[in-house]
């Protein structure tokens, strides 16, 4: 399959902008106008508008920003973009066989919810598919050759093998932060006194728990499985200890 997906190209979204002098919202469209990635997929013409305008103000009460404003911010906007060029888009629009949930899923649309925890919950769902997308392009990285992804047919996650040999299935499951640590950090910020009680079993069992929901999800493949668990680094600490 590896010789049907569309190689990563040379796109005003690789260009590195740690300072940016105008309007981070104004160079964020001066880029998604010149790259596929940004207009077809994660910021399509029908979420623009809803875009731009949720983020001419300031959101107050959970400082929610889109993912990619501040990767352009923070110059590594291509970590996101780069996986999308590379297994999503054929000739600069999204490819025939992309699934349709996957595309929507995609799009940056979860700040639009009036919510801040609704907010939170649909921003894992955009995180999670676009980590089992980073993940396929760091196993490339290491070597592997991808054969399928759930993305572009019904599966696993990710087929790939190494060197043409054995194909292995990834089941990948994105743990970011769960509703009741996202309500006392919500809460913190607004100065509202605020905190929760942690088992230092809990993180054990959830990571075991999400384990063995990939297992199950596994459980028809054939040949070689692995689950792969990324835990998002805006997690509390306690997953380092449980």
């Amino acid at each position: 399959m590896r010789e049907d997906i569309t190689p990563s190209v040379e796109c005003s979204c690789r260009e590195t902008r740690r300072e940016v002098s105008d309007a981070l919202i104004e160079v964020f469209a001066r880029v998604r106008s010149r790259c596929a990635a940004l207009a077809q997929i994660l910021v399509p013409d029908a979420l623009w508008s809803d875009f731009q305008e949720w983020h001419a103000r300031t959101d107050e009460e959970a400082l929610h920003r889109s993912a990619l404003l501040l990767a352009l911010k923070r110059g590594h906007l291509e970590r996101i973009t780069s996986p999308v060029h590379t297994y999503l888009l054929a000739d600069g629009r999204p490819r025939a066989d992309l699934r349709k949930q996957y595309l929507q899923d995609l799009g940056e649309r979860w700040m639009h919810y009036a919510d801040p925890l609704e907010r939170h919950r649909k921003s894992r769902i955009f995180f999670g598919r676009l980590v089992e997308l980073q993940c396929a392009e760091w196993l490339e990285a290491l070597g592997w050759e991808i054969a399928g992804l759930e993305a572009l047919r019904e599966g696993p996650d990710i087929e790939a093998r190494r060197q043409r040999g054995q194909l292995t299935a990834f089941e990948v499951k994105f743990i970011g932060m769960d509703n009741v640590d996202f309500e006392v950090v919500r809460m913190s910020l607004k100065g509202e006194s605020a905190g929760a009680a942690v088992s230092p079993y809990s993180a054990t069992n959830y990571l075991l728990f999400r384990a063995y929901e990939a297992a199950k999800q596994l459980q028809e493949v054939k040949h070689a499985r692995v689950a792969l668990l990324v835990v998002d680094d805006q997690t509390p600490d306690r997953f380092e200890y449980g």
